[in-house]
């Protein structure tokens, strides 16, 4: 529990730092949309990764994808996308809580590998 708050904090730490960088380099942007164009290329980029790092069972996915979602809110709210924030909060709530089932102990179990066979039915391999 307590490295699961380390964690936590570190990541909230991370997400201010990253959302404040957001709000600093879209302040005075002269851009259409109100922020710089990469932003929404990074901030994608960053969920894809929490993403396959979910798939590939790294402890981290869950946290990155959680973590990202106040970065996206914060340009949601200076590009004036509000329709963002209900998901980015629902996203973030359910990434957060995956995480901590996840350093709690409470992993799924992982689903059987299917081994090829001659006939028409599959073995289970254990």
């Amino acid at each position: 529990m307590h490295t699961a708050r380390n964690r936590l904090v570190v990541a909230g730490f991370a997400a201010l730092v990253i959302s404040g960088t957001v709000i600093a380099t879209a302040w005075d942007d002269e851009a259409a949309l109100g922020a710089p164009r990469y932003w929404p290329w990074l901030l994608t980029a960053l969920q894809v990764l929490a993403l396959w790092s979910v798939g590939a069972g790294q402890w981290w996915g869950w946290l990155l994808g959680g973590s990202v979602q106040l970065p996206w809110i914060a340009y949601a709210v200076m590009t004036t996308q509000l329709g963002f924030i209900p998901g980015c909060v629902v996203s973030a709530a359910i990434q957060t809580y995956s995480f901590l089932r996840d350093e709690m102990g409470g992993r799924p179990q992982v689903m059987p590998r299917l081994k090829p066979s001659s006939g028409r039915t599959k073995e289970v391999v254990t």
